[in-house]
């Protein structure tokens, strides 16, 4: 063993890390987890990343690739990033991380699977799997929670050596699942009554794993507030270093009480210099980039061929309805946010769309071209509003030069023609399922 690793153990100058290698032998072991409903891209020779908001599964995710692994007879290697022994960890400590791997495990010359639990709690953590990476020794798996290691910027930290996936709390789909609720494209009216009722539910109180598998509201509100407590203390205000904390959670209660319409920045500043609470522009778009960060919200920008106005007016999206309804009431805004969630889910690119009388929820983009409309309505049994969402779509339609649009209810099924051209008005439980 390196006398210097050795010397640096004894002495203990910041953690023991063989205590935080050791402790998670054969973690997961013999758990009974559900396969969740996503895909890991795990194409060629990457790093496999999988990315997302705090407790929406990442490491049940990484336990479920890891048993598997233990049933080809291999020993997987588990590292929890937030391990009690892991504080005040340094650059300098990192070989010792890898030292103590061949110590503990005794691999000798075999490849090893490699799983890092919220990698981004060790500092230089993309220029160590670089390096752990390039030795190609190991298949590794990360996950974080926090937008640094999603998409393009994951690209950029890792060079090209990591493939993401996105997971999310759990789908509709997921929650009929865990809730063992069968459901089929046709049903009977009793079993059609107890889907749409499990859809309210699901609307009211979001697929968080440990909120979908509790019965009681209390325990369910409970679980909500701690996650969503947490995730402002730890994950922003003390990681951003914010010093106006009250100002802060004013913030974030004018985000989530102003969710699926437009954040104008001008706007919130003043409004909170009537408060006298002096918030700049500038302060406003940082606060908006920490919490997209950590997966709080998604913000959502307008279709234009433009780019500067491609960048303007962004409406913001909390990743989980549950946590809307901290802030929000209504069904219809909650099941707006669901759909978004949805698309996101399914690796679509979207926008929104509000020109020449036209205010269209959703615009599936691909290719840079408009291929698809989507409206969201809790309800367009009332004529007024019947008549409001299909001129809109109607005039989106012409601007976008598309050609394929929908209207997302929670219950009402149909099909309209605008002109020459097919609107399906679909039930939000079945496009969630089918």
């Amino acid at each position: 063993m390196d006398v210097a690793y050795l010397q640096h153990l004894v002495e203990g100058d910041c953690m023991n890390i063989e205590n935080a290698l050791a402790r998670y032998i054969g973690y997961g072991s013999g758990l009974k987890l559900m396969e969740r409903d996503v895909r890991i891209n795990d194409t060629g020779n990457f790093i496999k990343a999988l990315v997302g908001p705090r407790r929406a599964g990442k490491s049940s995710m990484m336990l479920i690739i890891m048993q598997k692994i233990r049933e080809k007879g291999e020993n997987p290697v588990y590292i929890n990033g937030e391990d009690v022994d892991f504080v005040g960890i340094t650059e300098n400590d990192l070989d010792g991380i890898e030292n103590a791997i061949y110590r503990i495990y005794k691999f000798g010359g075999k490849r090893i699977s490699l799983f890092i639990d919220e990698v981004q709690s060790f500092p230089e953590w993309s220029r160590w799997l670089r390096t752990l990476f390039d030795e190609n020794k190991y298949d590794i798996f990360v996950s974080g929670s926090t937008f640094e290691l999603e998409s393009s910027r994951l690209s950029s930290e890792l060079r090209g050596r990591a493939m993401e996936t996105l997971v999310l709390p759990f789908s509709f789909r997921e929650y009929c699942a865990a809730k063992g609720i069968e459901y089929h494209e046709y049903m009977n009216p009793e079993s059609k009554s107890a889907l749409v009722g499990a859809l309210a539910d699901f609307l009211d109180f979001g697929g968080y794993p440990e909120v979908v598998k509790e019965d009681s509201i209390d325990a369910k509100k409970r679980i909500l507030e701690n996650l969503y407590t947490s995730v402002l203390q730890h994950d922003v205000i003390e990681k951003y270093r914010i010093r106006k904390i009250s100002e802060f959670k004013l913030f974030m209660n004018a985000i989530f009480g102003s969710a699926c319409r437009d954040v104008s920045v001008v706007k919130m500043s003043r409004w909170f210099e009537q408060q006298g609470a002096g918030i700049s522009d500038q302060t406003v778009f940082n606060y908006i980039g920490y919490i997209e960060s950590v997966f709080l919200v998604r913000m959502l920008y307008p279709y234009s061929k433009k780019p500067k106005e491609r960048r303007t007016k962004p409406k913001a999206y909390p990743l989980d309805s549950g946590l809307l309804g901290l802030f929000e009431n209504s069904r219809g805004k909650k099941l707006e946010d669901v759909v978004l969630v949805e698309l996101l889910r399914r690796g679509k690119e979207v926008c929104y769309y509000r020109r020449n009388g036209a205010d269209v929820d959703f615009v599936i983009v691909e290719n840079g071209m408009a291929s698809e409309i989507i409206q969201v309505s809790y309800s367009i049994a009332d004529a007024g509003t019947y008549g409001r969402e299909i001129a809109s779509i109607e005039k989106a339609l012409v601007g976008l030069k598309c050609s394929k649009a929908s209207v997302i209810t929670f219950d009402e099924e149909k099909t309209v023609h605008v002109g020459n051209m097919q609107v399906n008005v679909v039930p939000a439980w079945k496009w969630l399922l089918f």
